[in-house]
């Protein structure tokens, strides 16, 4: 009976360490508020390690997109909007040009009320893509009067900001057997049924066939309307599928 209870403790303490190495983030105290960018355990679909990724791909047609990285407190919860601080570290950043392709405030507000916000990026989608910018932004939390520093890994988060399209099927194509609907993939078929439709993630996925049907129309009619070469070939998004 010992044996079985020693062993329960033993499991117990493991689960319990696991835990806690998997989220350090979330401990605390109330005397110490410090910020934190949270990373691939949180939202593990969109996150890449340490880092968020941008495409103008899927920037709603929007010139100026705002990109808002999820920020979360570790200490208590406000009755007030404190201000923070960040930078952008140039040692650590390349390949994107700040006030011509982007802009990111130093000074931002972590709401009243609130254990997780935004910060707010703003990047030039036109410019972006423009530049044909294949490039990153490397940006650090920095301590002030009302937040000290947290754990080294949560104090920075990277954003890699593409503008030169689609380099690969997007998850989007194969989710919604998209072949079916526009025939064989490329690229040159779906940006434009990304733009054309206001799709805003590569992991999105039809709420239901009417919905997908609709969006496979509007594409069919614009390529239809508007004669579309792709290496001397024109573009036909035709599949099995009768419009």
């Amino acid at each position: 009976m010992e044996t079985i209870k020693l062993l329960i403790f033993c499991l117990l303490l493991g689960i319990c360490i696991n835990a806690c190495s998997r989220d350090e983030i979330m401990i605390f105290k109330e005397e110490q508020n410090s910020l934190n960018f949270p990373k691939y355990q949180y939202l593990s679909t969109t996150y890449k390690y340490d880092s968020l990724q941008f495409s103008s791909v899927f920037s709603g047609g929007k010139e100026v997109a705002d990109f808002y990285i999820p920020i979360r407190v570790a200490g208590s919860v406000s009755d007030q909007d404190r201000e923070y601080k960040l930078r952008v570290n140039p040692e650590e950043t390349y390949g994107i040009t700040e006030n011509t392709h982007y802009t990111l405030e130093t000074t931002q507000l972590f709401r009243a009320g609130r254990y997780i916000d935004s910060t707010v990026l703003k990047i030039n989608v036109q410019a972006v893509k423009d530049d044909a910018v294949e490039g990153r932004i490397y940006i650090e939390l920095v301590p002030n009067e009302n937040f000290v520093r947290g754990l080294d890994f949560y104090q920075y988060m990277i954003v890699n900001v593409s503008g030169v399209g689609l380099s690969s099927q997007p998850t989007l194509w194969r989710t919604n057997s998209l072949d079916t609907y526009g025939g064989t993939y490329s690229s040159v078929k779906a940006e434009k049924f990304i733009e054309l439709n206001g799709i805003l993630e590569e992991n999105w996925k039809a709420p239901n066939k009417a919905i997908l049907y609709a969006y496979a129309k509007k594409t069919y009619e614009w390529f239809e309307n508007n004669p579309t070469y792709d290496n001397g070939e024109l573009v036909v998004f035709k599949g099995t599928i009768e419009y």
